[in-house]
């Protein structure tokens, strides 16, 4: 039995076997072929022909799961994987024909991309069998490696790898047009005044000369505090607008200043002297969002109960912040405020105490 792939040749090389293969297989074939033991990963550290990272279970149920919300849209979008095959192939004719029983398909690239195909199908084997016949006829680019050497094939894993770089978080949310919680805050940053042209959405940090106020991916996480595990569309306009109304409330009555388009003197001024600025802030004002939500406050009420967040000394030498542990004294002395999930929360239970959620324990 063979397995029949129309392919087109790529010259990889100046020599003539440097010569590499376009193809394709489907859902179903790879599943098939992970199960058989034709498709191999060598992933194990212990193996004489180790050549392959291990598997993360998180990652492969992740694609499973992305697979399964797309794959009815046309909008799973996978890069081609590679792999290496052994023995090399018969190319003619426009196909690469694959002996099924004796061929050994070395997976050089895209492991968990096919573990999440094979556990894809495997859930809507039970879950959905009549749409099991949409997903198994899916395909995935491939490039096929003609016959690598070991060492060739070790070389191909590291450089597929090494030399491959992912976008920014922020860009990567600003193409998004699938995950709920970005599309709030990309909603947020045309309906609140201080967000207009005011969020950086292509750089991965705002650095001295850039006098925005925070990243997109600072107000996606801060999203993902106010409404955490956020998956479906359902009231999604409701949540939208809700988070609106609280930016707008916090950003029009005690931040309109701090929080607006500005130089970048000031702004770099602002980031020395104040921590209202900060993705810390931010990302705390997200989490106790979360609270007055899940308080059922209206979105109409909610200046009522930030009104005392007006009362609160910003300034980053307030050495209130450091005996609540949200700033820290810094190699040379001066309070500085790292962006980790302790300042985060530390800076939260504050924020919290003023609007009155929890007793205020001390004043600032």
């Amino acid at each position: 039995m063979e397995l029949v792939l129309p392919a087109v040749a790529v010259r990889r090389g100046p020599e003539g076997d440097q010569i590499s293969y376009v193809a394709s297989f489907t859902f179903g074939d790879i599943a098939r072929l992970l199960d058989d033991g034709r498709l191999y990963v060598p992933n194990q550290p212990d193996l004489p022909d180790f050549a392959q990272r291990k598997p993360n279970p998180v990652r492969i149920k992740a694609i499973a799961q992305y697979i399964l919300e797309t794959y009815r849209e046309g909008t799973t979008f996978f890069p081609p994987i590679c792999v290496n095959v052994q023995p090399p192939p018969t190319y003619r004719n426009g196909n690469v024909y694959l002996p099924y029983h004796s061929v050994t398909l070395r997976l050089t690239d895209g492991q968990h991309r096919c573990f999440g195909i094979r556990q894809a199908i495997q859930d809507i084997q039970a879950q959905d069998l009549t749409n099991l016949g949409i997903l198994s006829n899916l395909e995935l680019g491939a490039l096929l490696y003609s016959g690598l050497p070991l060492d060739l094939e070790r070389q191909a894993f590291r450089d597929q790898n090494l030399l491959a770089q992912r976008p920014g978080t922020s860009l990567a949310h600003l193409f998004d047009k699938r995950s709920p919680s970005v599309l709030i805050a990309k909603n947020l940053m045309e309906r609140v005044a201080q967000f207009q042209g005011n969020v950086e959405t292509v750089e991965n940090g705002l650095g001295q000369h850039n006098p925005k106020l925070m990243t997109l991916s600072t107000l996606v996480m801060a999203t993902q505090h106010m409404f955490p595990n956020l998956r479906s569309k359902k009231d999604l306009e409701e949540r939208t607008d809700w988070a609106v109304a609280f930016w707008i409330a916090a950003g029009s009555n005690f931040f309109n200043e701090l929080w607006a388009l500005t130089s970048v003197q000031e702004r770099k001024r602002q980031r020395e002297q104040s921590i209202a600025v900060s993705a810390v802030v931010f990302q705390a004002l997200g989490l106790l969002a979360r609270d007055l939500y899940l308080e059922g406050v209206p979105g109409e009420d909610l200046h009522k109960w930030l009104v005392k967040l007006g009362e609160i000394d910003w300034r980053r030498e307030n050495k209130f912040w450091l005996e609540r542990g949200v700033t820290q004294v810094g190699a040379q002395g001066n309070p500085i405020l790292p962006n980790t999930r302790t300042t985060i929360d530390a800076c939260h239970r504050v924020l919290r105490e003023f609007v009155g959620i929890i007793p205020l324990s001390s004043t600032c």
